[in-house]
Parts: structure tokens; sequence; C-alpha cells
């Protein structure tokens, strides 16, 4: 099955919602602002991409018919296909899709390729493992820490010659003003939403007490003064 630019763009649809800031060239969706606030759909497509672009570095320069073949169905993959497609595509290659099971013990009617990339996404991680907040109670920033693995193999369909196996990880880390979440965050998948490490009931209710205490501190201190 042919992946056509009218898929890919339906599929990059949901990235175009999101609020991807920058048109860039036109060609591919991941181009955004140097003031942008990356949103985790954003996040997950842009690292599957940079994940694609070196894997592809090992195909020919000319043009060739290059069939993406997921290994495993993940929840990631309606995010990985637009993002191989826009690379691969790039570069010049045209992009089939070949969702046949590596696994199948029945016969099946093979994709026409030249080379197979078979991708089989391991991982994909969001955490906001870090809060700042103020006076104990209200948050003021987020750290944002985004991970995503994915073992890829490339291969030759006519020689059989395995150009490319490696597992390739990709991460990317910021902070974020807290007034930002609801933006960035996207539901629309499990991975590309998380809860804040909060501390627990019992953190800020010690910190309450420590603000509760220096509080009376001072009280006491300008009481003495003024006696």
């Amino acid at each position: 099955m042919r992946l056509t630019a009218a898929v890919a763009t339906a599929l990059t649809l949901s990235l175009a919602l999101a609020g991807a800031a920058g048109a860039g060239d036109g060609t591919l969706p991941f181009a955004a602002g140097p003031d942008t606030v990356r949103t985790n759909l954003w996040l997950t497509q842009a690292l599957f991409a940079d994940i694609v672009r070196e894997a592809a570095a090992v195909l020919p320069a000319d043009s060739s018919r290059v069939a993406l073949r997921p290994l495993v169905k993940h929840a990631a993959q309606p995010l990985f296909e637009p993002a191989a497609f826009a690379e691969l595509t790039a570069a010049g290659h045209e992009v089939l899709l070949d969702e046949t099971d590596v696994a199948a013990t029945k016969s099946t009617t093979p994709v026409e390729a030249d080379y197979e990339f078979r991708y089989y996404i391991e991982d994909v991680d969001l955490s906001y493992p870090r809060v700042g907040r103020r006076f104990g109670l209200w948050r003021t920033w987020l750290d944002r820490e985004f991970q995503a693995v994915v073992q890829v193999s490339v291969l030759e369909k006519a020689t059989g010659r395995l150009l490319l196996d490696k597992r390739m990880t990709r991460g990317y880390a910021d902070r974020i003003p807290a007034g930002h979440l609801e933006a960035v965050d996207a539901a629309t998948y499990g991975f590309t939403t998380a809860d804040p490490a909060e501390g627990g009931l019992r953190s800020i209710l010690e910190e309450l007490v420590v603000v509760g205490a220096l509080t009376g501190l001072v009280a006491v201190y300008f009481a003495n003064s003024g006696n």
C-alpha cells in the first residue's frame, strides 16, 4: 500500500491541531519557532523524525522504494508513520506501507520494494519529574522529560543484506511555565500525558507547617522587638 501525500497529511492533522508553530519549508511538519513551547504530540513526532533521519542515512542517495514495516503494533504507530513518511520522501524515496506480520506462518503477498524499513517502538515515555512551587502551594514551573526508544532494521530486499540493525534512543528535556501545562499536555495517547510530581499531600502539609512556623517566628520576633 502506497503511503501517499494525502494520507500523510491526514495523519499529521493531529500534530497541526496540537499547535506546532512554524511552517518550515512545507515538506517537514516538524519545524517550530524559537520561542515556541512544543506540545507533547509535537515532541513525539520530532523524536521519531530524528530517529528515522539517522536510519535513512544508510539508504542510497538515488530514489528507492522503501517499505515501512512495523514489527509489533504500538499505540505510537500513527505518529511514527507520518514522521517516517516526511523524512524518507524528503530524501527522495517512495514510501510504501507493509503491515505484514513478520512472524506470520501462512504466505502473504509481499510489498514490492527495494528496501524494508523495519521498526519496533520499544518505549515512549513522558514525565514531569520536578515541580516548582511558590510557598509550597502554587505551581510556578514544571520540568518535562521525554524519551523515545525504537529498534530499527533496514534490509536490502534484492540481496538480503542488513544495512542497519540498531536500538535508537532520543530524549528531550525542558522546563515549562506551569500555566502552559494544559496547552502542551495531550490525553490523545497515554504517552503524551502525565501527572506532575506533586510530592504527595504529606509533603504539601509539611511545607505548610514550615511556612506557618516561620511566620510564627517572624511574629514573635517583631512582638519582642516592639516590647
